[in-house]
């Protein structure tokens, strides 16, 4: 049987839109496919107490009073390799010794850096380790979903890097500063120390066992910590000399997010966008640890940034300029 042309063109067209929809859906598979790949697994618990236990920390304090000498017990994290430990606020009263332990054993006397009370419960001591420490990685509390596993590590009792695992409850709450976790059966001595996630990402603090349930606690949200750097840590009024930059807290970068007019960082030519990947010789992998390198190593001698901007790295050198005090 014969087949006219306009036929012929229309079986043709109708057999390469055939083909274009095969390659593109295939090629969706292929993306899909590459997606899954990248995305890792959960970490079974064994593994995120290998990587995660050389990143806490267990805290120890003597001291006396009438009644006679007394130790307290808490935890914390690594937050950075140069040796600068988050853990609650309400750990950091003073004794006549205090020392943070490495899980293999070391031990540094520490000095409370900053604190912020109430709400955000959180506090940074520093010690001067003799190498760079493994130090933690900080998660999102957006991230945290209902009935995911944490782990726990502390100190309670004097038990250190003591392992707890538990469920996660509720992932907002206290105000939306906390989360909570069930079945991880902490005590005193666990405050300050790490919740991890199944990725080995800490994504809280401890901050209270609610003694009125049975294994239920509350602990300080990983963002919330960040907005404690944000509002209170990184707040350049607290602090004598200032570089006038604004960095973001909250993202996996140090990014600069405003630079005041005027300021060491605006006559260097530093510009919102930039990336701080060093200060110094302190390296700077976010935001937080630029809020650490403010509170400790800014003073009125010149410092150097390193900072990326798009695809140049550039070094940047910085006289702090001091506060003009408010007019009472």
């Amino acid at each position: 049987m014969a087949v006219s042309p306009s036929a012929s063109r229309f079986v043709t067209t109708g057999i390469v839109s055939l083909l274009i929809l095969v390659t593109a859906r295939a090629a969706a598979i292929e993306d899909s496919n590459a997606g899954k790949a990248k995305k890792q697994p959960p970490w079974s618990r064994k593994d995120v107490i290998r990587h995660c236990s050389p990143r806490t920390v267990d805290i120890e304090i003597l001291g006396h009073d009438a009644e006679g000498k007394w130790i307290s017990h808490a935890a914390g994290t690594i937050l950075h390799e140069d040796g600068y430990i988050l853990t609650c606020e309400h750990v950091t009263h003073p004794g006549d010794s205090q020392k943070i332990i490495l899980s293999d054993g070391t031990a540094y006397p520490y000095k409370v850096l900053a604190r912020a009370g109430g709400s955000y419960d959180t506090a940074i001591l520093k010690v001067e380790p003799k190498e760079k420490l493994p130090m933690v990685r900080l998660g999102h509390s957006d991230s945290v979903k209902p009935g995911a596993k944490a782990t726990v590590i502390g100190n309670p009792s004097g038990r250190r890097h003591s392992v707890k695992h538990g469920i996660i409850d509720r992932v907002a709450c206290g105000g939306g500063t906390q989360i909570q976790i069930s079945k991880a059966d902490i005590g005193p001595g666990n405050s300050g120390g790490p919740v991890f996630n199944d990725r080995g990402e800490q994504i809280a603090h401890v901050h209270v066992k609610i003694w009125t349930a049975h294994n239920i606690s509350r602990h300080i949200r990983v963002d919330h910590v960040r907005d404690a750097f944000a509002k209170v840590f990184m707040d350049e009024n607290r602090y004598p000399q200032r570089l006038g930059l604004q960095v973001d807290c909250q993202g996996d970068k140090a990014t600069v997010l405003a630079v005041k007019s005027g300021s060491a960082a605006a006559e260097a030519g530093i510009r919102p966008g930039d990336v701080i990947e060093s200060l110094d010789d302190m390296r700077i992998s976010e935001g937080v640890h630029f809020g650490l390198a403010l509170m400790d190593r800014v003073n009125s001698a010149p410092v150097s940034l390193g900072i990326r901007r798009g695809d140049q790295s550039l070094t940047k050198q910085l006289t702090p300029q001091s506060r003009t005090p408010a007019a009472p």
